[in-house]
């Protein structure tokens, strides 16, 4: 959804690191945030608003212009839930790619094991809603609202990037963050894995890692975001990204977030 809104935005003529960029992003993300909160539960049970509704780009343009180009909005988004995984990829010859993402939630998930095989249940269920008009409302028979949501590229008539971004309520905001860093301004995969990251929070909060720029952080302070910075690291805050790009020659090029454990390798 947030990369459909920007699509009616003038993002295509900022670079990478241009605050305004930046902030466009941020206010897109709330939008598609705001939006999730409300009506994205499993798909059998999407009845007033499916997720053709969402993704229709009549519905985006009008969310798109919802955005003050140079002032932060606070649209109500709640501040997202944490959560821990762990993502996989891997592509070979063929051109055959995999996104492969697991999490049991939180910790040791449920704290049930299965008799005999070490196994941790999951506690996803930690993703319903109590509000009994909520379209996530708890009940049989239905999936919870989760972020297990591995990332894919396809280009014209073959895969082009497999990818994710572990670490709960960072995922959907590192895979937009991903995305445009290699596909609308072309950055190597390992350069857009490396470059400062900022997540949403709640109301106008954004946190922002301390490697991002000054110059860009007084920016978006002067436009109403409202920063905090957190040290890069491996406690999920951030996440962790892992990247396969096919490359024009069919190679491929792969990157590993240094904020946690990970590598790419070829062989």
């Amino acid at each position: 959804m947030a990369l459909g809104i920007l699509s009616h935005t003038d993002i295509r003529e900022k670079d990478a690191d241009d605050p305004l960029a930046i902030h466009l992003q941020i206010e897109a993300m709330k939008l598609a945030l705001w939006d999730t909160e409300d009506y994205v539960a499993d798909v059998d049970h999407m009845t007033a608003v499916t997720a053709d509704d969402l993704l229709n780009d009549d519905y985006l343009a009008a969310r798109a212009k919802l955005i003050d180009p140079k002032k932060a909005q606070d649209f109500g988004v709640g501040a997202p839930k944490n959560g821990g995984t762990v993502y996989l990829t891997a592509a070979d010859a063929s051109g055959m790619m995999v996104s492969f993402i697991q999490s049991n939630y939180a910790g040791f998930g449920s704290g049930v094991v299965v008799p005999g095989t070490g196994i941790h249940l999951q506690n996803r269920g930690f993703g319903f809603s109590l509000d009994p008009n909520s379209p996530n409302y708890v009940g049989p028979n239905k999936r919870p609202f989760q972020t297990i949501i591995p990332g894919f590229l396809m280009g014209p008539d073959k895969p082009l990037m497999s990818f994710g971004v572990m670490g709960g309520p960072m995922q959907a905001q590192g895979h937009l963050q991903m995305v445009l860093r290699t596909q609308l301004w072309g950055q190597e995969v390992q350069m857009a894995v490396d470059a400062p990251r900022w997540r949403i929070t709640e109301g106008l909060g954004v946190a922002c890692e301390t490697t991002l720029s000054k110059l860009i952080c007084d920016a978006l302070t002067a436009m109403g975001h409202d920063l905090s910075f957190e040290e890069p690291d491996a406690a999920f805050g951030f996440g962790g990204a892992q990247l396969i790009h096919r490359l024009p020659d069919g190679g491929y090029a792969g990157g590993s977030d240094p904020r946690k454990d990970g590598m790419a390798v070829g062989y």
